[in-house]
């Protein structure tokens, strides 16, 4: 009875410890979990793990060894554990190896791994010194021994002058670089955009003609063609199309000229030959009413807004009746097709522009060339960016300035 009794008892007494204990315990649990505190905890610590992992693949920061008794620290977050991890970051950045182990003291040496050299994965490069190798080859380095000597550019200032103006005992300066290029063209008081004290190459004065549409007939000669000019100046400019010149009739064009044209500068198009169009055939060309150009329209201003498409006769337009409509009488013609602003389109049409070789023959081509002419009026408002003065001619004359132009059609 003794024993049974003692049994009993003993029983009794593990049951009420059990439910003391179990009541302790689910008692610190509600505790923690009172404010999400061990949840919000969690949450934090696969959070940085996986900021940790992606920052260690993007920059190749490989991830640090932290001590037993900074993990127990950092198991629950804290204003003070955060501050820590953050001066722990800004001192791995700014350490020579960022691969290499924290908290292991260098002079303890191991029997196993620290006796032996130091591996390539513990050379790890800088954030820095990625990011320089980076701006010179595509492939990142992986270790400190891939990394290169960072040269130093350098920029010469060259002048160009034109040699008619320097035979005739002017200075000739076409384009004159910046005294100093590092200043850029936001250091200048006026006239932002213009990283040259000074450029005056033609290009940036003369009407820019460019062949937008053309259609031919290689069995009668028939040409069509649609020109567009546009005006690169600030200023108005007065102009109008004609044939070649009359004393020449197109015959002042060298021969060696239409051989080895560069077509397309980006694609490297070079066409090895191009024949010269009949003189005959533009003999009898009348000139086109002159076209007033708008000065040139800045884009930058018209960001945002609705950018207007080409006019309607432009868009539409078919040279197949044109060309069935010309006969043996039609005569070549050069027409104002439309204009707006700073930009012109003009027809050329051409009845009759077979290609002559030397003996009188016709020659068989891919390619030719039709001579023509843009006459530009100086003075009285127009192309005064050119800088060119105005001749002592009567007020009801004009003054001209020729420049003869050839369109490369394709047959």
């Amino acid at each position: 009875m003794d024993e049974q009794d003692a049994e009993k008892q003993r029983m009794a007494a593990i049951s009420v410890i059990t439910k003391e204990l179990e009541n302790c315990f689910q008692q610190k649990v509600s505790d923690r979990n009172q404010e999400g505190a061990l949840f919000h905890s969690i949450g934090e610590m696969w959070a940085k793990r996986e900021q940790d992992e992606e920052r260690r693949k993007r920059m190749m920061i490989s991830s640090t060894i932290i001590n037993d008794d900074k993990k127990k620290e950092k198991s629950a977050w804290s204003l003070g554990a955060l501050e820590d991890s953050l001066v722990e970051k800004k001192r791995d950045l700014e350490s020579l190896y960022l691969g290499a182990k924290k908290g292991v003291d260098a002079s303890v040496s191991s029997p196993s791994v620290d006796d032996e050299p130091q591996t390539k994965e513990q050379q790890i490069p800088t954030a820095q010194q990625v990011a320089a190798q980076m701006s010179l080859t595509i492939t990142a380095p992986r270790y400190q021994q891939d990394l290169l000597p960072l040269p130093v550019h350098y920029r010469s200032r060259v002048s160009r002058r034109c040699r008619a103006e320097q035979s005739a005992g002017r200075t000739g300066i076409l384009v004159k670089p910046k005294l100093n290029p590092l200043e850029g063209d936001t250091s200048l008081r006026a006239g932002h955009g213009q990283w040259w004290k000074k450029d005056s190459s033609a290009i940036h004065v003369v009407p820019r003609v460019q062949l937008c549409r053309y259609g031919t007939d290689p069995s009668t000669g028939k040409v069509a063609a649609l020109l567009k000019v546009k005006n690169p100046t600030l200023n108005m400019i007065r102009l109008r199309f004609s044939g070649p010149n009359s004393s020449g009739e197109g015959e002042t064009i060298d021969a060696k000229e239409l051989e080895n044209i560069l077509v397309d500068p980006f694609m490297e198009t070079i066409i090895a030959k191009a024949d010269l169009c009949s003189s005959d055939s533009l003999s009898s060309i009348a000139p086109s009413d002159w076209i007033e150009l708008d000065s040139a329209e800045d884009l930058l201003l018209d960001i945002g807004k609705r950018q207007q498409d080409d006019p309607h006769v432009v868009t539409s337009c078919d040279f197949a009746p044109l060309l069935d409509a010309l006969d043996s009488n039609s005569l070549p013609k050069l027409t104002v097709v439309a204009s707006r602003g700073d930009t012109s389109w003009v027809e050329v049409v051409i009845p009759n522009s077979v290609v002559m070789g030397p003996d009188g023959e016709k020659t068989p081509t891919n390619f030719f060339a039709v001579p023509l002419s843009m006459q530009i009026e100086v003075g009285n408002g127009s192309w005064e960016a050119s800088l060119i003065k105005r001749r002592n001619v009567p007020e009801e004359e004009q003054d001209l300035v020729q420049l003869d132009i050839v369109v490369l059609l394709h047959v």
